[in-house]
């Protein structure tokens, strides 16, 4: 019994030294607490882009400037800012003197979900002041394709002749029209149709191209206006047979209202022409096969051009 006040006290004591210990802590979470949620955050600055354009110089020898850039790819100070649809605004961690890169974004294939850095096109640079609060509106405009880049097919159907024909298996031939109501530039754009008492077209370029393999981009550009699906391919040549490979299929453009209207893809061929590592060469085919939905199928095409590295 003469030893319970003495281990109360001992229990006390060390109740003390807790509690005392942890109002220390508290006070010392309090206190740096403050320090964090006062930490000053930084301050960004924002850039609007409407648009990214692309034109090619006359004498450039590249062709149409149509194009469809979808997304800003967007470097500052050579740093990828991120990747943008169009049109745009974001912040900026960044103010003062800076170097802005924008290249150009397309959708692959005509797949929305496949939006890459298009390779062949060169990027638009600028030096801009960046200001914190304030938004730059910025119009970048790319010039040309990248120095290297290899056309070997631009067809843009206002020659005498044309690069493309029916294949030996196709009773429908492609010519050219002259509609001014039709026509998506200039004065003429290819044209085939599915005539009535025939059941399907195929056209193809008339040369054999020698085209990179290995991995490397081959890319076909067009306008196309078509009102039912169309086909699109290559066809290799490997020692006296020609072996016939399907892209992919392109959409009728035939909108709500049931008229037709002119669209720009970008085809990617590069897996499809690498797969092919011993073919002398290729040719680029449009396939397409009636549809009953569709009375009279005809397909406008232009500014076709096959390019690579």
């Amino acid at each position: 019994m003469g030893l319970l006040p003495f281990v109360n006290h001992v229990k006390v004591k060390a109740l003390s030294k807790y509690i005392l210990l942890f109002f220390l802590s508290v006070i010392a979470f309090i206190f740096n607490g403050c320090n964090v949620f006062d930490k000053e955050e930084p301050i960004p600055s924002y850039v609007r882009i409407s648009a990214v354009g692309f034109q090619t110089e006359p004498n450039s020898l590249q062709g149409t400037s149509s194009s469809n850039i979808t997304d800003a790819w967007v470097y500052v100070n050579d740093q990828l800012q991120g990747v943008y649809p169009l049109p745009t605004r974001f912040p900026i961690l960044t103010s003062g003197k800076s170097n802005i890169t924008i290249r150009a974004g397309i959708i692959e294939n005509g797949i929305d979900a496949t939006r890459i850095e298009y390779p062949f096109y060169n990027s638009w640079d600028s030096i801009v002041e960046l200001k914190t609060k304030e938004i730059l509106s910025i119009h970048p405009k790319i010039i040309n394709y990248k120095p290297g880049t290899v056309f070997h097919l631009i067809e843009d159907f206002e020659g005498l002749g044309i690069n493309f024909e029916k294949t030996s298996s196709s009773l429908n031939d492609i010519g050219k029209t002259s509609n001014s109501e039709i026509v998506f530039e200039g004065m003429n754009c290819g044209k085939f149709e599915i005539l009535t008492g025939t059941t399907d077209v195929t056209v193809a370029t008339i040369k054999l191209y020698d085209l990179p393999k290995q991995g490397n981009d081959v890319f076909l550009e067009m306008n196309y206006k078509i009102n039912q699906n169309m086909e699109v391919g290559i066809m290799a040549q490997n020692g006296g047979q020609i072996t016939q490979s399907s892209v992919l299929g392109l959409r009728a453009t035939t909108t709500d209202s049931g008229t037709t209207q002119w669209k720009k893809t970008y085809i990617n061929l590069t897996q499809a022409i690498s797969s092919q590592p011993y073919a002398s060469g290729f040719k680029v085919y449009f396939f397409a096969e009636k549809a009953d939905s569709v009375d009279f199928p005809v397909f406008y095409i232009d500014n076709v051009k096959l390019i690579s590295f």
